[in-house]
């Protein structure tokens, strides 16, 4: 885990790259029923598509009201994210701690 940790600072650090860290403390959270992916493309003539990985299966979603709705899902998430000047900080934490 040690080396996941690492990567995630370093892939921080990527001028294309933006993460953020949810606390356990902000509790509860519309995307806890699974983990998605919102694809966009360099193309702006190509719509996002939202990628959801099952255990045996996964679906892309391009309807512009499914998208629309994992869309409002991740803004959520990342306003009750800790700013993401802050995410080396938070993992660099979790490294000494262990």
């Amino acid at each position: 885990m040690r080396a996941q940790l690492e990567r995630l600072i370093e892939a921080s650090e990527l001028p294309n790259v933006i993460l953020q860290v949810l606390p356990f403390a902000a509790g509860a959270h519309p995307a806890m029923v699974g983990a998605f992916s919102v694809l966009r493309f360099a193309d702006q003539e190509l719509p996002d598509v939202v990628y959801v990985e099952h255990l045996t299966s996964a679906l892309y979603l391009s309807k512009q009201e499914d998208v629309d709705q994992y869309l409002h899902v991740m803004e959520s998430i990342c306003v009750r994210s800790a700013a993401p000047g802050r995410t080396v900080e938070i993992v660099g934490d979790v490294l000494n701690e262990a």
